[in-house]
């Protein structure tokens, strides 16, 4: 079974800090493929910490469906992420809207997906490379660049 992992942060401050990502796809217990970037551009107010989240499930589903992973159980630990995609809260925010039809078209691409909220401690990996991100921007190694 593929497991896909996302994360998403915002430093100094949230809202309109630096929004970065993280996600790691996993096949067998190896490392299939992973990722980082920025979510949104630095200082604005799509720099949020939801944009972040759903920047890194995104992202992390296209690299997916590119290398041709047609099932997968995605995991983050974003309960709001988690709840919208599952129908269990509703999607109340328009900056989130799009990001939502986006991660939701993704998931229908796929033939299988489940999709489990894990607590912070089980998604470490995504979150190490979502901290990655935040380091590589601040020593001018990232620019924002848009993954989709």
């Amino acid at each position: 079974m593929i497991y896909i992992y996302f994360d998403g942060l915002v430093e100094p401050q949230n809202p309109r800090g630096i929004a970065t990502y993280g996600y790691v796809i996993y096949s067998d217990n190896l490392t299939v493929a992973e990722g980082y970037g920025l979510a949104a551009e630095p200082w604005s107010k799509n720099a949020t910490n939801n944009v972040a989240e759903y920047t890194g499930l995104i992202c992390a589903l296209k690299r997916a469906i590119d290398a041709g992973i047609k099932s997968a159980i995605i995991r983050g630990d974003s309960r709001l992420v988690i709840s919208q995609l599952k129908g269990t809260y509703k999607l109340k925010s328009a900056r989130l809207k799009p990001l939502y039809i986006k991660a939701k078209k993704l998931i229908s691409e796929m033939e299988y997906a489940e999709i489990e909220w894990i607590p912070r401690e089980f998604n470490k990996r995504a979150d190490e490379l979502s901290r990655i991100a935040y380091r590589e921007f601040l020593n001018g190694k990232l620019n924002y660049k848009q993954c989709f």
